[in-house]
């Protein structure tokens, strides 16, 4: 008993809140981040950026297909009007898709199976590489983007691990992916 109380104000410094800030269990909870209007202005800008790398994807699909057509070697780079750097993985992640060798294309190999289809369209984009798209409901690539988003607003430098032990060091990869869509987004 009297090890517990002893321990009882480690355990109470020890009390955080979703975004890693320090609560009181005594006290009321800390408001929200954003208001309604700035979570609203937040979504929105995520969902611009998922929207972006769709486009850079679909675009990389189609300057592949060029550049194998043209036979070309196989170079994303000489395509670096079409992509941001918040865009390049997508971008190169659909150049890699829509790229047909032209050895491949000459010896009468088979297209990719979404080009045999009469009215084929190009995947969507899932990821690829290194790049994954969030799901929505990954609470510390939320985390992330919440940070990168007020880092790029409040005019500092992109550092995510500024805000190292913010988040559970397990999903570190998840809070810097967040993180870097939204200081990178170009909205």
């Amino acid at each position: 008993m009297r090890a517990l109380i002893l321990m009882l104000p480690l355990l109470l410094t020890q009390c955080v809140d979703q975004y890693g800030n320090p609560m009181s269990p005594f006290g009321p909870q800390v408001p929200p981040p954003y208001t309604q209007q700035r979570e609203q202005y937040r979504q929105q800008t995520q969902d611009y950026s998922q929207l972006q790398n769709q486009a850079a994807y679909e675009r990389g699909i189609s300057d592949a297909r060029s550049d194998s057509s043209d036979g070309l070697s196989k170079s994303y780079s000489r395509h670096f009007q079409s992509y941001s750097t918040a865009t390049q993985t997508a971008y190169r992640a659909g150049y890699d898709q829509g790229y047909v060798p032209p050895q491949a294309a000459l010896s009468g190999s088979q297209p990719p199976t979404w080009q045999n289809q009469p009215n084929s369209q190009p995947p969507s984009y899932q990821g690829g590489n290194s790049y994954t798209p969030p799901p929505v409901s990954d609470p510390t690539y939320n985390q992330g983007y919440d940070f990168g988003l007020r880092d790029r607003v409040a005019g500092r430098q992109n550092d995510p691990g500024a805000h190292t032990g913010v988040y559970d060091p397990r999903f570190r990869r998840s809070f810097e992916r967040g993180y870097s869509d939204a200081f990178n987004s170009r909205r």
